[in-house]
């Protein structure tokens, strides 16, 4: 599979339609620009220097910011969300995906319940 030119982000009900602005041989940039605010989806992938083991690890960036754009009556509001897969260069796929995918399933199967104890900072 691949990315296509469009990504769809669903936000509180409502379908966000990102398009591809840019595509490289190390990611993805999609955007999406309205009069009052911006959505902005990198997708990058690198190799990190090796670990204190010795081990080269390949990193998976999705980096997710919404801009909320200042009116006369409200700031600025920025929100903005990262994940990072890494696993190592010579590993298979199949150990980093059930990972990923176990913490995909912990974060939903509270209802997200886990991202709103996150964001007021509960440990």
């Amino acid at each position: 599979m691949s990315f296509g030119s469009t990504i769809t982000l669903t936000v509180n009900s409502i379908a966000k339609v990102l398009n591809r602005v840019n595509q490289d041989n190390y990611g993805s940039e999609y955007t999406l620009l309205t009069d009052t605010d911006s959505w902005n989806l990198k997708i990058r992938h690198s190799t990190d220097s090796p670990d204190a083991d010795g081990v080269t690890m390949l990193r998976h960036n999705l980096y997710l910011e919404h801009v909320t754009y200042a009116t006369s009556t409200e700031p600025i509001h920025k929100e903005s969300v990262t994940v990072t897969l890494r696993a190592g260069k010579f590993d298979g796929v199949t150990e980093e995906t059930y990972v990923a995918q176990a913490m995909a399933d912990y974060l939903a199967a509270s209802t997200y319940a886990v991202i709103d104890d996150m964001v007021i900072g509960l440990n």
